[in-house]
């Protein structure tokens, strides 16, 4: 059973506004397009009889290429669908900008480019920036019950897919003389249990050059001075860590699959072998701690890389790979387009087939906090999460540097669902919607503090039933942070009622 401990977080402050002195919206803060956009909101309320929108878009990091545009169109919708949409900003990548330019000089579109766009930026160095949006429009009785989105749309330029979002900035308008009520959201936190045995290992590709049907390692052949130096130096390094106890040298063999397949695997593993015999008397690893396998014919690697390359037909080399022997494979193959594709396959893939996979185990000792606080900005990955987490309570609560060592945590373990849990929460805590629900798609769902995080995020997406049930579902389990969110709900509520009213 997992040890849980729960810690509590201020995103936002509880408290009633009078929005005649400070807008409920002031502050508000998305990131939008996958991370890249910050947009804060400074205002969005009711002026009489008109609705005013204030925000900054902060450009300092979005990258889109230099022939493709993104269009960024604020909209207001309410719940039942109703819309409408403001002048939109329009970000050219180098290339885009010219051919925009050019498109509106030849046809005379200065004026409905005008009332069309906001602005058009071209995404250059010295414009990384953020940028002040102020719009007004008339205000309408059902404007009363909607919320502001950004719609985000990344052309298909020069033969990309067009991409196309819509993601949340603001809750609701505020409206003339109302009282809002902000709620404040409590994340929770999953200590990771202690790792007896910190396993770990680093594994590389060796790309040796040997003479046509032999394994014997020649040092200065073809590209082995780089190829040999590469796998010395990972090794070195390990071996030469005090922190560190290898292991084992798993070291596994691979040929390109053209000519006798018995051959083959003879030859990969004779050029395994060999590496085992080179690594041994140079790298002060002793002997026994080595092992040497071979995987022959490297079909699935074959498979790989043509998925990832630009020969055609790739749909039918990949059947005839999947779905038949390896001799009909060879036969099939040679016989695809007069044997024309072969002739690719053997010269621009099969050579990266040819290789030994080195993979070095070994163990790292425990670290006390203070050393932990160190190693973590080094080498994090002799860290175990419990570690990390230790790491972490040493910053004050939802601090910067408290909220790096989760995202530390999962990057060294990006499978791990206790790390994407952790990681949810910090994400969480920025309002960074799109990492947190993300992170909570790979989180360990089998404990409360999962219901409660999915909780907070529904909430700030403004899906008040869903929230509530999922906070009631981790309440049940004593989450002492979930409670707490129901409070805010219920306050929240209450305070929503007495607007409408």
């Amino acid at each position: 059973m997992k040890k849980m401990i729960y810690k509590i977080y201020s995103a936002i402050l509880p408290v009633f506004l009078l929005l005649g002195a400070v807008d409920a919206n002031a502050q508000a803060e998305a990131v939008i397009f996958d991370g890249q956009i910050p947009v804060k909101v400074q205002r969005l309320r009711q002026i009489e009889d008109s609705i005013q929108l204030v925000m900054d878009i902060d450009l300092t990091h979005v990258r889109i290429g230099t022939e493709r545009s993104l269009i960024l169109t604020p909209v207001l919708i309410t719940p039942q669908g109703r819309e409408v949409k403001l002048k939109n900003i329009v970000l050219n990548g180098r290339q885009r900008h010219k051919a925009f330019n050019r498109e509106v000089s030849l046809n005379g579109w200065e004026q409905q480019v005008k009332n069309t766009h906001y602005d058009v930026i071209l995404l250059s160095d010295e414009n990384r920036r953020v940028y002040r949006y102020q719009q007004s429009m008339g205000f309408e009785n059902w404007m009363r019950d909607a919320r502001m989105d950004i719609e985000t749309d990344l052309c298909g330029c020069a033969g990309h897919v067009q991409q196309l979002a819509s993601e949340r900035i603001a809750s609701r308008v505020v409206l003339e003389g109302a009282r809002e009520y902000r709620a404040l959201p409590n994340v929770a936190y999953l200590r990771p249990e202690v790792e007896q045995i910190k396993a770990r290992s680093e594994s590389s590709d060796v790309f040796l050059d040997f003479p046509v049907a032999r394994a014997e390692i020649n040092p200065g052949f073809g590209n082995n001075p780089r190829e040999l130096a590469k796998i010395e130096r990972i090794v070195n390094e390990i071996r030469t860590d005090k922190n560190l106890t290898v292991t084992g040298v798993m070291i596994s063999g691979y040929a390109s699959p053209e000519g006798d397949v018995s051959f083959n695997n003879q030859l990969s593993r004779g050029r395994a072998e060999a590496l085992r015999n080179y690594l041994s008397m140079r790298a002060g690893i002793p002997h026994h701690l080595y092992q040497v396998g071979y995987g022959g014919e490297d079909w699935q690697g074959l498979a790989r890389l043509v998925q990832n390359s630009y020969i055609e037909p790739k749909g039918t080399i990949l059947s005839i790979i999947n779905y038949y022997n390896p001799q009909e494979r060879k036969n099939r193959l040679k016989a695809l387009n007069g044997g024309r594709i072969y002739q690719q396959l053997l010269h621009t893939l099969y050579p990266q087939l040819r290789r030994v996979v080195a993979k070095i185990d070994y163990n790292a000792r425990n670290f006390n906090v203070d050393e932990a606080k160190q190693i973590i900005k080094t080498h994090p990955k002799q860290l175990s999460l419990n570690e990390m987490f230790l790491v972490a309570n040493t910053y004050p609560e939802g601090s910067k540097e408290f909220m790096e060592v989760f995202e530390i945590a999962v990057k060294v373990f990006p499978d791990d669902p206790v790390a994407n849990l952790n990681a949810a929460a910090s994400a969480l805590l920025t309002k960074d919607l799109t990492r947190a629900e993300r992170y909570l798609q790979r989180a360990d769902r089998s404990v409360p503090a999962y219901f409660n995080n999915l909780g907070v995020l529904e909430m700030m997406k403004g899906n008040n039933s869903r929230a509530r049930n999922l906070f009631k579902r981790a309440a049940e389990e004593d989450v002492d942070a979930a409670v707490r969110n129901l409070e805010e709900l219920r306050k929240k509520e209450e305070a929503d009622k007495q607007l409408r009213n």
